[in-house]
């Protein structure tokens, strides 16, 4: 009687791959597999070394990485040819203004010493080799570079141009240099400087007096018109911002610093009347332009602040600080924490988009005002005999 074998099918790998052969001509071993490149799509990758083993290896590391996801096509990119693509297509896209545009384009530039690598040879020690070469750069600077690379190497993962992040345990680094921070006038300097720019002809003194008695930043004031005026309801609609255009030029941009920035604040009747003052006989258009009819730009407010500020010796030196232009909006705000104001309220007349800026930016003076109040409490308890002992 016959006896049949069961026969295993063997799963037959597709045509070319799987044998390893002796190239005579190359002198060299060659081997083949096909690789999954995913969305349904395969490519068949050659492999070749001095023996079958070395090659066998070869296959195998780049099949296990195929079945795991984790195979990539060797890749010359550069890191400056990625980041540059990225920061065009943002602006063409209308992600970025041309103010951000300008400045990612600068970081780039600060990035010459690492940018000009093959993003695949990329390391997280050379990231970090990076940064410890230019820690003399100020803190706003590192913080720039740190995001545009950590962009740089997420776009780079979507493009399967590299798998793992190399900056993904990195801790943002640190300047050399020593942060100062902005700080508002004292009351003593907030009245010097009203007296001056009350009594003397200062250029752009309006702009510096409604920074100090609205919050609004520099920016925001150079871009009201008449329009976003109501004197009906005592209100000013913020709503555009000062920008850099293109070549550099001034321009009214059509939308604030951030969303939440679009805004409607309310004034009192001086405010209101200060306002009128500025507007005049003016029925429509900016309300502030400099003395050849242009958009007056945040450089050229601080110039004139900056002079003023050094010619009546108004900044008591003897205060740790930093004191520019921000500090007339710092000075509002401060002011309206020692009057008591809500952070809540103080968060939305200033236009942050979050109230944590808000408390963190004003940290000190919150909790300078609320020790005072603590003390008035106790005083009062103590007043009504109310005592724990």
């Amino acid at each position: 009687m016959a006896t049949t074998k069961t026969q295993k099918t063997k799963k037959r790998r597709p045509r070319g791959t799987g044998t390893i052969y002796y190239d005579a001509k190359r002198k060299r071993y060659m081997g083949q597999t096909i690789i999954d490149l995913g969305n349904g799509k395969t490519k068949k990758k050659t492999v070749s070394g001095t023996t079958k083993t070395a090659v066998s290896d070869k296959l195998r590391e780049i099949e296990h990485k195929s079945i795991k996801g984790e195979y990539i096509e060797k890749d010359s990119t550069k890191l400056y040819d990625l980041a540059d693509k990225m920061i065009e297509e943002q602006y063409a896209l209308n992600e970025i203004r041309v103010s951000s545009y300008d400045r990612k384009k600068a970081t780039l530039k600060m990035l010459d010493d690492i940018s000009n690598r093959e993003i695949q040879e990329i390391t997280e020690d050379d990231i970090k080799s990076f940064f410890a070469n230019h820690l003399y750069y100020s803190q706003s600077c590192v913080n720039k570079m740190f995001q545009l690379l950590g962009a740089c190497f997420k776009l780079a993962i979507r493009k399967k141009l590299i798998i793992d992040n190399p900056m993904a345990d990195m801790k943002r680094p640190k300047s050399l240099q020593k942060h100062i921070p902005v700080r508002a006038l004292t009351l003593n300097e907030q009245k010097k400087l009203l007296d001056v720019l009350k009594a003397k002809d200062v250029l752009y003194r309006e702009i510096m007096m409604l920074s100090m008695f609205t919050g609004m930043r520099i920016g925001e004031i150079c871009a009201l018109a008449v329009e976003d005026i109501k004197f009906e309801d005592s209100s000013i609609f913020i709503h555009k911002t000062v920008t850099r255009g293109t070549n550099n030029s001034t321009e009214i941009g059509d939308e604030t610093k951030t969303l939440r920035s679009t805004r409607t604040i309310y004034i009192n009747e001086e405010i209101a009347d200060f306002l009128k003052d500025c507007i005049g006989d003016k029925k429509s258009g900016l309300i502030f332009k400099s003395t050849n009819n242009k958009v007056i730009t945040t450089n050229q407010v601080n110039s004139s602040y900056s002079g003023v500020m050094r010619k009546y010796g108004i900044i008591d030196s003897t205060i740790y600080g930093k004191v520019d232009l921000h500090s007339l909006r710092h000075t509002y705000a401060t002011r309206c924490i020692e009057s008591g104001m809500p952070a809540k309220v103080l968060q939305n007349i200033l236009g942050h988009t979050d109230i944590s800026i808000t408390l963190n930016i004003y940290c000190s003076v919150f909790e300078k005002f609320r020790s005072e109040h603590i003390a008035v409490a106790d005083e009062y308890m103590k007043e009504n005999n109310l005592a724990i002992a």
